[in-house]
């Protein structure tokens, strides 16, 4: 090989990624130079078709996002002993939030959780904290030391995660009024409306 004009040359574009070619390898440059141009091209077309794709109010802006499914119905126990079942809040908006006392960082979201509960209760949404796999003696310790204004329920059994496929902790799922499945991840959906419009 040509030392001088295999010499490779690192250029780091802003996303971070490495992008290699020859010094003096014309064929790699041209590509490089020729995929740099057709994205170029693309992005503005992109751009000037921006006027058009808009909506033109916001109640076109506003559409829901595709249902996952129906939300199977649960009946758990709370922190007092009290039967709460899902469907007791049907006509409402859901958020479950499915933790557990050892999770770190569900201890850590709870704090904010709990400061969003007053709005959520306000636009006629529920929360409902689920643990996952704890006793009610263990969960009660962890609440004294770090109390929220939300419902906890105890699915011990790991019934309920079972059924609305959680792995791992925290997961957050948002159903609409009807009991419809609209979004399931492990970060707080700080866009529920979205999913919960008419």
């Amino acid at each position: 090989m040509d030392g001088e004009g295999k010499e490779i040359l690192r250029f780091y574009i802003n996303s971070g990624r490495r992008v290699f070619f020859y010094k003096n390898g014309g064929i790699m440059k041209k590509i490089f130079l020729s995929l740099l141009l057709v994205s170029l091209v693309f992005m503005n077309c992109l751009c000037s078709f921006a006027d058009v794709i808009k909506p033109k109010n916001t109640e076109d802006a506003c559409e829901c996002p595709p249902s996952l499914g129906k939300a199977p119905d649960f009946q758990l126990k709370d922190l007092d002993g009290k039967e709460v079942k899902l469907s007791d809040f049907r006509g409402k908006g859901v958020i479950l939030f499915f933790w557990a006392s050892w999770c770190v960082r569900c201890k850590d979201h709870l704090p904010e959780i709990n400061q969003i509960y007053g709005m959520l209760k306000d636009k006629n949404i529920e929360l409902l904290a689920i643990d996952v796999g704890e006793t009610a003696k263990k969960v009660k310790r962890f609440m004294k030391k770090n109390p929220i204004d939300f419902p906890v329920l105890l699915d011990v059994s790991q019934s309920v995660s079972q059924s609305y496929v959680v792995v791992g902790v925290p997961t957050f799922i948002v159903m609409d009024k009807d009991g419809y499945l609209k979004f399931q991840n492990h970060f707080w959906p700080y866009d529920y409306e979205k999913y919960l419009c008419e």
